[in-house]
């Protein structure tokens, strides 16, 4: 039987083709986490024990931020609040994303003499580094940027400004998204010159619980062309894209499989993105990653009840290869240990595949 690394099986799924076993990705969220299963805690986010606790657990794709991040903290604040590189102002909490309460940007007398910061500067690559030293396993690397909806409605602006901008002053929107994605560019081409880390990952959260934030027609006027930009960029450097949305995302779905994007994260069960129906419906063209209920079966279920919502996903997801299988979000604090392990091992247990198929009772 060919071998496969955790890098060969995830990128091997990513290209939608059939691996050993359905990959395993997670975004670990949680000093409690790092302290059970790595011993130790930090302060900030850290490439490192993102690995460490990948090579514990046994999974297979690894995420880490580039410095610019909106709403994750890169260097530890001495007051109850800071403002990072782009002049946006946060509450020191919250682990490892914090909660922004001020936006520099109200409108256009603000963005005429608002400066981007330099995306080349030595610090942001730091995490990404730290992994790629630490990945003696042969994990996949995933490396996160934001994108532009998020950027522009919750972080260089507010959704309220932004949603009068759509009327009041549309250039604008057009000026930042654009701005955005050429900062975006010169930083992913950057990362580009570091050797060992495999995918990029775009987060940008398009929907809500019920529905989209924006409506899709906003989203196609000002978001999916810098997008599809974007994606497009990054993978003339030779890199696969995914996409990280919660929410609702139907209504655009088809939108984001025209983008140029290999795969779309979380498949938020709690928004009604059906597995089954984004498999069926983008087969061969997106590989979805998640489903698994992270906001009632992993927090408050049974292990029992983990084991069943992991093997529906499977059943649901892994039919021709092209699944990666993750919570519909994160791990986190909030998650009991033995329901963490309990999901992973079921996976490793019965998610291999045997002539292309999984054996599953």
């Amino acid at each position: 039987m060919e071998s496969f690394t955790s890098r060969k099986r995830f990128l091997t799924a990513l290209r939608k083709d059939i691996p050993d076993r359905v990959p395993i990705f997670e975004f670990p969220f949680g000093q409690e986490l790092q302290k059970t299963f790595i011993g130790y805690r930090t302060e900030l986010y850290d490439g490192k024990a993102a690995v460490r606790i990948a090579n514990k657990l046994g999974i297979d794709g690894v995420p880490v931020f580039l410095g610019g991040y909106c709403g994750v903290q890169f260097f530890e604040a001495d007051k109850d609040t800071y403002t990072d590189d782009w002049g946006i102002v946060y509450e020191a909490k919250g682990w490892p994303i914090t909660s922004q309460i001020k936006n520099p940007i109200a409108g256009r007398k603000d963005w005429d003499k608002y400066t981007m910061p330099d995306p080349a500067e030595e610090w942001r690559f730091r995490q990404l580094n730290d992994a790629v030293k630490a990945n003696s396993r042969d994990k996949a690397i995933i490396c996160c940027i934001r994108g532009p909806v998020s950027v522009l409605a919750w972080f260089l602006s507010s959704i309220d400004r932004l949603s009068f901008n759509f009327i009041d002053d549309p250039e604008l929107v057009h000026d930042m998204c654009e701005s955005f994605i050429d900062w975006s560019i010169a930083q992913v081409k950057e990362a580009a010159g570091i050797e060992g880390f495999d995918v990029f990952l775009i987060a940008d959260d398009w929907g809500m619980t019920k529905s989209l934030l924006i409506s899709p027609e906003y989203l196609r006027q000002f978001f999916i062309q810098p997008y599809k930009r974007l994606s497009h960029a990054i993978r003339e450097l030779g890199y696969p894209v995914i996409m990280h949305n919660d929410g609702n995302i139907w209504e655009v779905l088809d939108d984001i499989a025209g983008m140029g994007v290999d795969a779309y994260h979380p498949v938020e069960k709690a928004a009604t993105m059906d597995l089954k129906t984004v498999k069926e419906r983008y087969r061969g063209i997106l590989c979805p990653i998640g489903n698994v209920d992270n906001k009632e079966i992993l927090v408050s279920g049974t292990v029992d009840d983990v084991v069943k919502e992991t093997l529906r996903c499977l059943r649901e997801g892994s039919e021709g290869g092209g699944y990666i299988i993750s919570s519909d979000h994160s791990l986190h604090d909030d998650m009991p240990v033995e329901n963490i392990t309990a999901y992973i091992d079921t996976v490793k247990e019965y998610g291999k595949y045997h002539n292309g198929r999984l054996e599953l009772t």
